[in-house]
């Protein structure tokens, strides 16, 4: 497992694309305002997937970005296909139906939050967790796919080892919590990278 650090950019050049594999962003609050960011440059290019597993997709932060980056974001906002999962049943569910498109790149928000419930059995938890996994990994050799995921409370102690699969899982774990290095004005940070 490849771990890097992972800094909000003061600019994404709309130009560069992620290539397929399957990236974890690890932060405070699931990285939602990178993740947010990400999409909105990443909807330029196209259509892609946005799962918000733990209700943190502020669509009017995606379109205040546009803004500033196209005379038309309704246009742009088209490309976004916005879906929200409350249980990881539903989880598992809408990335069956992701599995069978590929090409299209998918950002997933926040996903262990639904793998919380403790109203879900640990043991089916474990199950449908590797069943969203093996989905993600397959999107993955087709596609670019980028997971945000947050520091779990003691209270989800009994499922820490979910956090650790998903970063097992990923081809580079991004962790986004020091500060970034000083950077020369107009290089920009490498989150994004050319096919």
């Amino acid at each position: 497992m490849k771990i890097k650090q992972v800094f909000v950019p003061q600019e994404i050049n709309p130009g560069d694309t992620l290539s397929n594999g399957l990236r974890v962003i690890f932060g405070t609050h699931g990285s939602a305002a990178l993740m947010l960011d990400l999409a909105a440059h990443l909807s330029l290019r196209g259509p892609l997937y946005l799962l918000d597993c733990g209700n943190r997709s502020d669509m009017y932060r995606v379109a205040r970005t546009l803004r500033t980056l196209t005379d038309d974001p309704v246009a742009v906002m088209h490309n976004i296909r916005l879906s929200r999962a409350f249980t990881c049943y539903q989880v598992v569910a809408l990335l069956e139906k992701v599995t069978s498109r590929t090409g299209t790149p998918v950002l997933v928000l926040d996903l262990l939050s639904t793998f919380m419930d403790e109203s879900v059995q640990l043991r089916e938890s474990n199950l449908l967790f590797s069943c969203a996994l093996q989905h993600l990994s397959a999107v993955g050799r087709f596609s670019p796919v980028v997971v945000s995921a947050k520091p779990l409370l003691s209270l989800s102690a009994s499922r820490f080892g979910l956090l650790e699969q998903l970063k097992e899982a990923a081809s580079e774990v991004w962790e986004e919590n020091v500060l970034p290095p000083a950077q020369p004005a107009g290089v920009q940070l490498p989150l994004l990278t050319d096919y």
